[in-house]
C-alpha cells in the first residue's frame, strides 16, 4: 500500500498538465528492477493460529529498522520486504540479495515467536480479527476505513487478508513501458496459477472456494483491478500514457488530502475522484499521484523515486503472484527473463503468436480477460485450463523452455527446480493444498502444528521449499 508525498501543491488540471508527469526517467534509473515480498505472519493460539497484535508487529519493524530494513506493516500480521532496485543485467544479484535479506527477515520473525504461513491468505483470520489488529499508518486506516463504506465485503477482504509478491521495472521510455505491460499482462494468468498458495478456504469458513481468491477480489475495484482498460484500449506508448491520465482523472479514491494535510475520505454519497477535486480546487499534484495509486490493475503504473524519495519518474509493478515460501523466487525468475526486451523476451513474444495474440491489445482484448478469467475461475482445475487459442498447461511448458535457455546454467538447479517442476506438471501449491488439506480443519490442524514447530510447511509430494 503505497504512501504519496502530501505537500505537492503543483495543481493539475489538464491532460496535458498530468502528461508532463510521465517524462522518461534519466538514465541512472531506467532498466531497472526490483521486488517486494509480503509474508503474512502467524503466532499460537487456543483452537487455531492466532494473528500477532500491532504493537508486536511494530516491535518487529522496529527490529528490522535495526538491522538496516525499512519494512512496511500490512493488515493481517503481514510484513513487507522491499528490496533495493538493481540493473536488469544484474538480476541474478538481486535474486541473492533477496535470499539473504529474506532469511534476516525469517529470523527475526521467528524470534519474535512468530511463524511464516505458507498461504498467501492465513485461512483462519476473519476480518474482524484483522480490522482489530490494525497498525497505525495513516493512508491504511483512511483507506480501509472509506472502503468498508464504498465496497463490498469481498473487495475488502483484499487489502485486509491477501499477500503478494511484486516485481518492478523501469522502463526508459513510454513505449518501451509498452512493450513491457503487454507480455506483463499475457504472463500474469500464467504467474497467477503458478504461485497460487491459496489453502482454498478464507474467514475461517468451512466453505472451500473454486477460485483463487486474491486474483478474484480484485475484480471488485471495477476498471481499477483486473486487466487495465488503459492498457486494453492503447496500440503504443502514447496511447497507454494518454489512457491512464484519463483513467487516473476518473479513478475512484478512497481519500484526498486537504489543503492542510489533513484526510478528506470517501463515502458512498460522494465518492472523490480526481475530477471532483478539480472542481473544488484541490486539484494538486500529491492528489493526482495518490488518485494514481488507487487503479490496483494487474500491471499498475506508479512512482519511481530516487534514494531520498523524491520522485524522478515511473515504474511498472507485475502484481499477479501470490506470497509463499517459493513465490518470490519463482516471479523473479519468470518476470525478470520475459518481460524486459531482450532475446528471451522476442521468444516470448513469439510464442504469444502461437496462442493467437497479435501484439496489440485491442485486438487481443477477449484474450487477456478471458485468459485470466479462466485461470482465476478455475473450478479446482488450477493450470488445466485455457489459455489464449490454446492451454495454459501448453504454454506452461513452452515458457518452461525459454526460462531455462534464458538463465543458462546462471540459476542453481534448486532455485530452479520448483518452477520447472510447476511448468511442467502444474503441481502448484495451491493444488497441492486441495489434495492434503479437503476441509479447513485439517488446514486449522496442520497451522496449528507449525506454530507449534512440529511440522515444516511442506507438502509431503513436491520439494521441500526453502527458506529464501
Amino acid at each position: 500500500m503505497t504512501d504519496v508525498q502530501k505537500n505537492k501543491s503543483t495543481r493539475i488540471s489538464t491532460l496535458a498538465e498530468a502528461l508532463a508527469l510521465y517524462t522518461p526517467p534519466p538514465a541512472e534509473f531506467a532498466n531497472k528492477i526490483g521486488v517486494e515480498v509480503e509474508m503474512p505472519l502467524m503466532k499460537p493460539g487456543a483452537f487455531k493460529p492466532a494473528l500477532p497484535k500491532a504493537d508486536e508487529m511494530q516491535a518487529l519493524q522496529d527490529l528490522l529498522k535495526k538491522k538496516g530494513f525499512d519494512a512496511q506493516l500490512e493488515p493481517s500480521g503481514v510484513v513487507e520486504y522491499a528490496g533495493p532496485p538493481f540493473d536488469l543485467k544484474d538480476k541474478l544479484k538481486l535474486i541473492s540479495q533477496m535470499k539473504t535479506d529474506i532469511a534476516v527477515f525469517d529470523t527475526a520473525i521467528t524470534d519474535a515467536g512468530f511463524t511464516r504461513s505458507p498461504f498467501s491468505i492465513v485461512p483462519t483470520t476473519t476480518k474482524e480479527e484483522a480490522l482489530g489488529n490494525m497498525v497505525s499508518r495513516e493512508r491504511l486506516q483512511a483507506s480501509l476505513k472509506a472502503m468498508q463504506e464504498i465496497f463490498d465485503e469481498n473487495t475488502l477482504r483484499l487489502p485486509m487478508l491477501t499477500s503478494s509478491v511484486q516485481t518492478s521495472f523501469s522502463p526508459e521510455n513510454n513505449d518501451q513501458m509498452f512493450r513491457m505491460m503487454y507480455r506483463a499482462y499475457a504472463l500474469s494468468p500464467l504467474l497467477m496459477a503458478a504461485t497460487n498458495s491459496s489453502s482454498g478456504f478464507v474467514v475461517n469458513e468451512d466453505e472451500r472456494l473454486p477460485y483463487i481468491p486474491r486474483a478474484k477480489y480484485y475484480l471488485g475495484y471495477g476498471d481499477a483491478g483486473g486487466v487495465s482498460p488503459a492498457f486494453l484500449n492503447a496500440s503504443n506508448g502514447e496511447e497507454l500514457i494518454r489512457n491512464q491520465v484519463a483513467a487516473v482523472f476518473k479513478a475512484p479514491m478512497h481519500f484526498a488530502y486537504a489543503e492542510d494535510g489533513s484526510v478528506i475520505p470517501s463515502t458512498k454519497s460522494d465518492l472523490l475522484t480526481f475530477e471532483k477535486l478539480i472542481e473544488r480546487g484541490l486539484n494538486t499534484q500529491s492528489n493526482y499521484e495518490l488518485a494514481e495509486t488507487f487503479l490496483y490493475n494487474d500491471v499498475k503504473i506508479a512512482n519511481l523515486r530516487d534514494a531520498t524519495g523524491a520522485v524522478v519518474g515511473k515504474r511498472m509493478e507485475v502484481r499477479g503472484a501470490d506470497s509463499g515460501v517459493d513465490q518470490a523466487l519463482m516471479s523473479i525468475l519468470l518476470t525478470a527473463a520475459l518481460i524486459p526486451d531482450g532475446k528471451a523476451a522476442d521468444q516470448f513474444d513469439a510464442l504469444l503468436k502461437d496462442y493467437g495474440f497479435t501484439g496489440n491489445p485491442k485486438q487481443d482484448a477477449a484474450l487477456f480477460v478471458n485468459s485470466r478469467a479462466a485461470v482465476v475461475d478455475n473450478g479446482d482445475k488450477f493450470m488445466d485450463v485455457a489459455f489464449g487459442t490454446g492451454r495454459l498447461m501448453d504454454f506452461a511448458a513452452d515458457v518452461a523452455g525459454i526460462i531455462v535457455n534464458a538463465y543458462d546454467g546462471q540459476v542453481p538447479a534448486k532455485d530452479m527446480e520448483r518452477l520447472v517442476d510447476v511448468l511442467m506438471t502444474g503441481n502448484t501449491d495451491a493444488k497441492i493444498f486441495a489434495e492434503k488439506f479437503p476441509k479447513l480443519s485439517d488446514v486449522t490442524a496442520y497451522l496449528q502444528a507449525a506454530n507449534q514447530n512440529t511440522v515444516q510447511p511442506a507438502a509431503q509430494n513436491k520439494p521441500k521449499p526453502r527458506a529464501l
